[in-house]
């Protein structure tokens, strides 16, 4: 028998009164604002509560809904984990908007309807749940900060050439965010429902990433050629020793490295950070066309040594900037900045074959080798300084120099721009090309430590033959390595114990 059946049989009599008129018994009805046993999220609600007003109801709503929306819940992926109330991650929830739809149950609509729902309250049969929802904007800064711990890149393969072996790939993985806040969205309201749970909590499921590079790729690899290799060299006494340390730290993460066909590499992502963590010293630095100190001084001359190798063995050049001044490891025009994480050196393999690159570091001395199968091109580069700017003077005045002392803490520098012109000649007898670009050095300033007040006309001009001299010897310096690609002595610095990048 249906429930709407036995509610007509139960409750409907037909009276005695004149024309059979059929009257209800409406002792099933709800003589409070709710029907009795009425349930919602599974709890009947009280006959003192259920009697009372609305404020009443939605008290008691509130009490039911904190009763899930106030546990902890954790979400966890990897060796990360957060552990938060479910009301942080909640969406607003409103009792006082629920308190109506419970009062119409039993109260409104067709009197055979609202007896219906009063039999199926009494039997338990009506329970309403609480609209409780996750707001993914409030999940997705915590599955973030997850990420944040748990990403670890992918390693490639790559050949320990000195030990004529090879380092191992490793597998890496990643938290994806979409999916992750996905499955914590439909997941947690019902977790925090389930009162057997101590700690309601969800795996978030981390992806696997494959090596570009694995050892298996390694097995064919050929890299009987040298195609091209340049060096600089360095100073190591004194306060050079933590830049020299730096040189070794960044040659020795470039050693190895395999650029597939096609493939782009950033420096900074290779070296990475520059920082004690990874490795990296406190030492000299170029900034803003001063020396200062700072964390992986000595980054730049291995950056600038890659460049070399890889531009005359024929690679292209997708991203590099010269230094703010000229360096005194490199000829200009031949020098790369990078400043950790904004300016990077990016090269791409053009050949159909993989390259390595090997690195080796001796004494004072950086030697970066780029090897192959065999050499494609043959490469050949000028450079040419089109203009030459003076460089200015500038005063810093002292309290503690005393009796006219002056010091003089930086010479000044001329400032450059130079033509660079590299030319490629396939071997194969197919076309040639020629590759055109600018670099601008500005004038580094002159910097003085002056006592205050002091008389700027009391400073040694500068001699015209000095100045000769200075351009002169730069001018040179840029041209140093002429047409000829670098491979085996390459041109030195004129000061290799100068501080420099």
């Amino acid at each position: 028998m249906s429930t709407l059946l036995r509610a007509c049989l139960c409750t409907i009599s037909l009276g005695a009164a004149a024309g059979g008129v059929a009257y209800a018994d409406h002792s099933l009805l709800p003589a409070g604002r709710t029907i009795p046993g009425l349930r919602v999220d599974g709890a009947t609600i009280p006959d003192d509560v259920a009697r009372g007003d609305d404020a009443a109801i939605a008290a008691w709503i509130d009490a039911r809904a904190a009763a899930v929306l106030d546990r902890e819940v954790e979400l966890r992926a990897g060796r990360s984990s957060r552990r938060v109330t479910l009301r942080s991650l909640a969406a607003p929830f409103d009792a006082v908007a629920m308190v109506p739809r419970l009062r119409a149950l039993g109260r409104v609509g067709p009197l055979a309807q609202r007896l219906d729902a009063a039999l199926r309250a009494r039997d338990g049969a009506i329970d309403l749940p609480l609209p409780l929802a996750i707001d993914a904007a409030k999940v997705e800064p915590l599955v973030a900060a997850i990420k944040a711990e748990v990403d670890d890149a992918p390693v490639d393969a790559k050949l320990d050439l000195a030990a004529h072996g090879i380092v191992h790939d490793t597998p890496g993985h990643a938290l994806e965010v979409d999916g992750a806040v996905a499955l914590a969205v439909a997941s947690l309201v019902p977790l925090a429902r389930d009162a057997s749970n101590a700690l309601p909590a969800i795996d978030l499921p981390l992806v696997a990433i494959a090596p570009k590079v694995t050892e298996q790729s390694l097995a064919k690899l050929d890299i009987s050629t040298v195609l091209a290799s340049y060096e600089t060299h360095f100073g190591r006494d004194g306060d050079q020793a933590p830049r020299a340390a730096n040189i070794e730290v960044a040659a020795r993460k470039l050693d190895g490295l395999i650029m597939q066909p096609a493939a782009l590499v950033s420096f900074n992502e290779v070296v990475g950070e520059r920082s004690e963590a990874n490795g990296f010293k406190v030492a000299w630095e170029i900034f803003k066309g001063e020396m200062r100190p700072g964390v992986g001084g000595g980054t730049c001359q291995v950056a600038s040594t890659l460049h070399a190798a890889a531009f005359y063995a024929g690679l292209d050049v997708v991203e590099r900037s010269n230094h703010s001044r000229p360096s005194a490891y490199m000829p200009l025009s031949m020098d790369a900045t990078v400043v950790w994480p904004v300016v990077d050196l990016k090269l791409k393999n053009p050949f159909s074959f993989p390259l390595v690159v090997h690195t080796d570091v001796q004494r004072t001395r950086v030697l970066v080798e780029i090897l192959g199968p065999r050499k494609v091109v043959d490469v050949r580069f000028s450079a040419e300084v089109v203009d030459r700017l003076p460089y200015v003077r500038r005063l810093d005045e002292e309290s503690w120099l005393q009796d006219g002392k002056t010091i003089k803490k930086q010479g000044g520098i001329l400032g450059y721009r130079v033509r660079r012109v590299r030319t490629l000649r396939a071997l194969d007898g197919g076309a040639t090309r020629t590759e055109t670009s600018f670099d601008f050095y500005p004038p580094t300033v002159e910097i003085w430590e002056v006592p205050l007040g002091y008389d700027a006309s009391e400073l040694p001009a500068l001699p015209d033959d000095e100045q000769e001299a200075l351009d002169k010897k730069n001018a040179q310096q840029a041209g140093a390595v002429g047409a000829v690609a670098c491979v085996g002595e390459c041109a030195k610095p004129a000061d290799p114990s100068a501080p420099h990048q």
